[in-house]
């Protein structure tokens, strides 16, 4: 992965996050009744997607100041790298 870029993990859009599958492919077809586990999402029924900034932003809305400013204050301290 992108070091200069921020990546979250949520719930996963194809299992709901339950980890088994519905109505789609991935079937035993020894026993189709049975669906086996998602292949899109982990154990914990999350996936990893690119976090925008607007999705950033209200997440440190969501926090309580000394955490903010704890956030900002290392963001802003940060060693440049090569290419800035």
């Amino acid at each position: 992965m992108p070091y200069d870029k921020l990546y979250i993990r949520i719930k996963c859009m194809t299992c709901d996050g339950n980890r088994m599958l519905a109505n789609a492919s991935y079937h035993n077809p020894l026993n189709p009744t049975k669906w086996k586990q998602c292949p899109y999402c982990d154990s914990d029924g999350l996936i990893i997607i690119e976090a925008s900034k607007e999705t950033v932003v209200r997440y440190l809305q969501t926090l309580s100041e000394p955490d903010r400013n704890f956030i900002i204050r290392n963001v802003d301290n940060r060693e440049p790298r090569g290419d800035d």
